[in-house]
Order: structure tokens, then C-alpha cells, then sequence
């Protein structure tokens, strides 16, 4: 290798990335590009939908739990209500205080007692009334029991003899082949009897298909459990008389939890609330738990992740691809360059399929070498060929001019995200999405444009408020007057005239207030003149500070203008398109607001 290929290979090492080849530039414009933009917007994005997906479920876990909530205090509301229609019952009060001579009065004056087989018979929810009375000579017979030793030893007979307070228990029973044990939710109460002499205590159970079928959902897993005690009801029939999964602080008054826990080996999201019973020192805890969202959470963010990779990965094979055809390509190009420049003509390819570009390049290479043979051709053919090139440059530079992105693009790429945003229940994305696309398009549309109609210009005005509304909320309030006999569709002015004024009133008018910010807008005529007055309540300007920005606004040579650029070219804008008595009015007051009064001529019609 002689010493200058050898200088010329060390300065292409020394040269950054445009010396590099062009294989790995293509490579790290995707990188830069594609990839990186994609895997940062796309994780974002992602994260986004998991959050929501899985607030969207534990907003439908906690509806559901609220439901079962207020069903369960329908139903022990009902079940209190009996109890005290049942308790205070002048006939079975005097059927269980009377006096009997045998067991067959007492039998007869039993199976005139229907009482409770009226209530059993009338509700649904009731699954059975039972009472329990401590005399000698009380025979069961229906719903009418004597308390023997093993009832008076047990925990709830014991807690309702000695407290006339209901309370509420899950009550654990064979069923009517005495088989299988069941679990009821039942309502316990003492009754005051004539004479003191006995006691009796009812117990309502309330039906479990009844429960069932008001309170089980398909979807979720639904358990209720009475202060400490095991599962009262449950939606599946392995939940009864085991205690809660979900770690419960029985000595918080109005213990409530959501969020995700591990249920039977499963990621799941739990629902937890208490319920005060009335006229009971009972707390339900109504647990529900939805054991398939976090499933569905992770499916939903698995799919998207291999929409982002695809996203990702295909663009990547078809620039990998593009690149070994288009560098293969330049080497051939660059071989039969190198013949050419060692004068190996008769070894050169008559032609190189490829890219039209380099096929191009090489036909322009053989003219090259056919032009050296012909000296006197080649001068000419030369001219031509530049003239060739310059316009096909002109062609591309037409072509890319034309390819720009059409406006329409924006718009339908905005109205895609604001139907996205309703579908998702995001009424507030949605109404920015439609706002921003109505200010762009009045943008676009009049970019260029010399006049429009007072109407259009008002309109693109309140947009713009609505925006700067739902951006600082109360700090921006706005009111549009029109002085009446006025039709804005009638008068002609400039366009984009309004919008950075009130900008001038928000940036720097309203900047030091948090809440109650107001930018009134009054349209009204002064003889021949059309003014627009756009007043803001802020903070105002001072004598000083207004009378140096009266001076910059009047002064085309001034080169500060900050704080005034928008004003400035309002002013001159007006000027130059109307004439030097019309313009801009600044009128301000320190604590009292300032004032902005765009005069312009009073042009109507076409």
C-alpha cells in the first residue's frame, strides 16, 4: 500500500460518524430514529395502559363490593324488621308465657300460633324462624323448641340470655338429612316474656340460595363474615367456615382495603369494607376479590409489548435489508470506479441494476469514460449532463416538498387519539384533542392568509381560551361581549390578530394569580373604527414600566422586545396593512388590571 492510500485510510479512521460506512450509518439512524423514540414512548405508553387497565378493574371490584354492600343491609334491615314484629307480638307472647295443664292444650295452643310460618312463608330471605323458651313443660312442636342443656351451654344462647341487644352470628347447622353441615347467617335476639318467670330467644336464619342469588357475580368471589368469625356466605361453597385470606383490623371501626393480594396461588385484587349493622353491635366485613384482572392486566401489557417489538423489529429487518442491497450496490459502483480510474475501460460492465441513482451514477460513469476517449464530445455532453442533474435535483427537491405531511394527516392522526380518549372514558383528553385540532386547523388554514371574518377570529379566540382553560383552570376565566347591531360574520380583518394579545393577558397579566383570573373580550365601534378591547383583572403595569412599553411599541427600531413580541407585531401588522392611525391602545394600572384595545378600521362585505 503506498503512503498516500495509507494517509487516506488513517484519516477516514480519524473522521466521526460521516466517515463512518455507510452501513452503520443507516444503522444508527434507526437506532436514533426508530428504535429508541419507539422503546420510550412505547414503554411509557404501556405503563400508562397497565395502571389504567388495572385501576379500571379495581373500580369495578369496589361498584360490585358497594352493591353487595347495600343488598346485605336491605336484607338483615328486613330481617331486624321481622324480629321486631315477632318479638313484640301480643299473641306469641302469651302463647309462650301461658299456663297449661298438659301437653295437649300446649300442643294445640302451638299450632295456632302461625305467626312464624307466616313470616317464613311472606320472605324469601327467611330460610326459618326458630324459637327457643326455657320452661319444663315446653314439647317441641314446629318452629317452637325447649332449650336442653347442650343449647343452654352454647356461646350464642349464652350471649343472647344475658343481653336484650341483637346481634348477628354465623350459625353453623346440619341440614334437613342431618349429612352435611351448613353455614347460615342468622339473627339472634332475646324476648321479654309476661311474669319473668321464663325466656325465650328467636333465631331468624336468613336463606342461603336467597344470598346467592342476590349477591353472586359470575366474575368475582364474594364473601361475608360477622366481626371475627369464620364466613357467614360465600360464593363458592369451599369458602363457608373458614376465616378471611385478607389480613382484616377488626378493631378499626371502618376497616376498608383494596388493592392486590395472592389468592389461592393467584395474583388477585381483594375489595374489603365494612358494614355497621343497625341496632347491632355487629360489623360485616364484605370481601370481593377478582381473581382474573391481573391476568387480563398482564395479557393486555404481553400484547403490547409484542405490538411495540414488532414495531420495532420489521422496521429493523427492512432497513437491514435495504442497507446489504444499497451497499452492495455502492461497491459494485466503487469496483467499477476503481477500473475506470486505472483504465481498465474494456473490463467495465455495459450495465448495474440497482437503485435508479447509482444505476445513474454508473451510466454516468461510462459517459465519463466515453467523454475521455472523445475529448471534443465531452465538453458538451458534459453541459448537458449537469443541466440533466440540476433538474432532476429540481424534481426531487419537488417531489420532497410535496411529500410533506398534509395537514388533513394531523388532523384525522387527532381525531384518532380524541375517539381513543372517549372510548376510555377520558372526556377530558377527548375536549383537549378536539380544541387543539380546531386551533391548528384555523392556524394552518390561515397561515398565508390575509383576512378572514370577525366571527371566525373570535371563534379561534374562545378555542384558545377553552385550551388555556382546561390548562390552569380557575387562574383563567374569559367572557366575549359583542356590542349589539354587530354581526362579526360582516366585518373583515386581519387574521390572526386576537389570539396573541390574550396570550399577552395570560402569560403576563394573569401571572400572579392562582384562582379567580378573568380575560374579558368586548367588541364594540368608536365612528369608522372597529375596537376590540381584551382586558385582563391581573396585577397591572406601572407608570414607568407602561410608558417604556408604549415607547418599544411605537419604535420599529427597537430590539428589545421580550416581553412584547406579540403586541409588537400586532401593532405593526395593523399599521402596515391599515395605516398609522390605527393600531394597538395600552391602558394599565398598577393593582387594577391592564387594558389592550386593537383598532382597526371598520371593513365589511368580500
Amino acid at each position: 500500500m503506498s503512503k498516500t492510500d495509507k494517509n487516506g485510510t488513517a484519516a477516514r479512521r480519524k473522521g466521526g460518524v460521516g466517515r463512518w460506512k455507510l452501513s452503520s450509518q443507516l444503522i444508527m439512524v434507526y437506532c436514533l430514529a426508530v428504535f429508541l423514540p419507539l422503546a420510550i414512548i412505547g414503554s411509557f405508553l404501556i405503563s400508562t395502559v397497565k395502571t389504567r387497565q388495572k385501576q379500571y378493574y379495581a373500580d369495578l371490584l369496589a361498584a360490585n363490593n358497594d352493591g353487595v354492600r347495600q343488598t346485605i343491609y336491605e336484607i338483615t334491615t328486613q330481617i331486624f324488621t321481622i324480629s321486631e314484629s315477632i318479638v313484640y307480638n301480643d299473641s306469641l307472647i302469651s302463647f309462650l308465657s301461658g299456663k297449661y295443664r298438659d301437653e295437649q292444650e300446649m300442643l294445640t295452643a302451638a299450632s295456632k300460633t302461625t305467626l312464624l310460618d307466616k313470616y317464613a312463608a311472606r320472605y324469601a330471605g327467611v330460610d326459618g324462624i326458630y324459637v327457643y323458651i326455657d320452661r319444663e313443660d315446653m314439647v317441641d312442636y314446629g318452629q317452637f323448641h325447649k332449650v336442653t342443656d347442650e343449647i343452654r351451654q352454647s356461646d350464642w344462647y349464652t350471649k343472647a340470655s344475658e343481653q336484650y341487644i341483637p346481634f348477628w352470628m354465623a350459625y353453623e347447622s346440619l341440614d334437613s338429612r342431618n349429612t352435611n353441615k351448613t353455614w347460615n347467617l342468622v339473627l339472634v335476639r332475646k324476648m321479654v316474656l309476661v311474669g319473668g318467670e321464663h325466656e325465650a330467644v328467636i333465631m331468624i336464619k336468613v336463606r342461603d340460595s336467597y344470598l346467592a342469588s342476590r349477591l353472586t357475580n359470575s366474575k368475582y368471589t364474594t364473601m361475608i363474615s360477622i366481626d371475627d368469625q369464620p364466613v357467614a356466605f360465600g360464593s363458592l361453597q369451599s369458602l363457608y367456615g373458614k376465616k378471611p385470606d385478607v389480613e382484616i383490623d377488626y378493631d378499626d371501626k371502618f376497616f376498608s382495603f383494596a388493592g392486590e393480594v395472592d389468592y389461592n396461588g393467584r395474583d388477585s385484587l381483594v375489595c374489603v369494607n365494612t358494614l355497621k349493622l343497625s341496632r347491632s353491635a355487629n360489623k360485616l366485613y364484605l370481601i370481593s376479590y377478582d381473581t382474573d384482572a391481573m391476568d387480563n392486566v398482564r395479557r393486555l401489557v404481553r400484547i403490547s409489548y409484542m405490538i411495540l417489538a414488532a414495531a420495532v423489529v420489521l422496521p429493523l429487518i427492512i432497513v437491514t435489508i435495504f442497507t446489504r442491497r444499497f451497499t452492495s450496490q455502492v461497491r459494485v459502483l466503487r469496483d467499477e470506479m476503481g477500473k475506470a480510474s486505472r483504465g481498465e475501460y474494456r473490463e467495465m460492465k455495459d450495465e448495474m441494476r440497482g437503485s435508479e441513482e447509482l444505476a445513474d451514477a454508473f451510466e454516468d460513469l461510462r459517459k465519463m469514460v466515453f467523454d475521455i476517449q472523445r475529448m471534443e464530445a465531452e465538453q458538451y455532453e458534459a453541459q448537458i449532463r449537469a443541466q440533466n442533474i440540476r433538474n432532476d435535483q429540481q424534481e426531487i427537491e419537488f417531489k420532497m416538498l410535496s411529500s410533506q405531511i398534509n395537514p388533513h394527516f394531523l388532523y384525522n392522526t387527532l381525531e384518532t387519539i380524541r375517539m381513543k380518549a372517549l372510548a376510555a372514558g377520558d372526556a377530558e383528553v377527548a375536549n383537549a384533542t378536539r380544541l387543539l385540532g380546531k386551533s391548528m386547523r384555523y392556524v394552518l388554514e390561515n397561515t398565508g392568509t390575509k383576512n378572514t371574518t370577525l366571527q371566525k377570529e373570535l371563534d379561534h379566540l374562545k378555542v384558545y381560551l377553552q385550551i388555556q382553560q382546561l390548562r390552569f383552570g380557575d387562574r383563567v376565566n374569559y367572557d366575549i361581549k359583542v356590542q349589539d347591531g354587530i354581526n362579526p360574520d360582516d366585518y373583515r380583518m386581519l387574521a390572526l390578530l386576537l389570539q396573541p394579545v390574550a396570550e399577552n393577558a395570560i402569560v403576563h397579566g394573569l401571572e400572579g394569580r392562582e384562582t379567580g383570573g378573568m380575560v374579558l373580550i368586548d367588541v364594540h365601534t368608536d365612528g369608522d373604527r372597529l375596537v376590540i378591547e381584551i382586558s385582563d383583572n391581573g396585577d397591572g403595569i406601572g407608570v414607568a414600566e407602561l410608558t417604556e412599553l408604549r415607547e418599544r411599541l411605537g419604535s420599529y427600531e427597537s430590539e428589545d422586545r421580550t416581553n412584547s413580541i406579540g403586541l409588537y407585531n400586532v401593532n405593526r401588522r395593523i399599521k402596515l396593512s391599515y395605516g398609522t392611525e390605527y393600531g394597538i391602545d395600552i391602558e394599565s394600572e398598577k393593582g387594577r388590571g391592564t387594558k389592550v384595545s386593537v383598532i382597526i378600521p371598520q371593513l365589511k362585505g368580500m
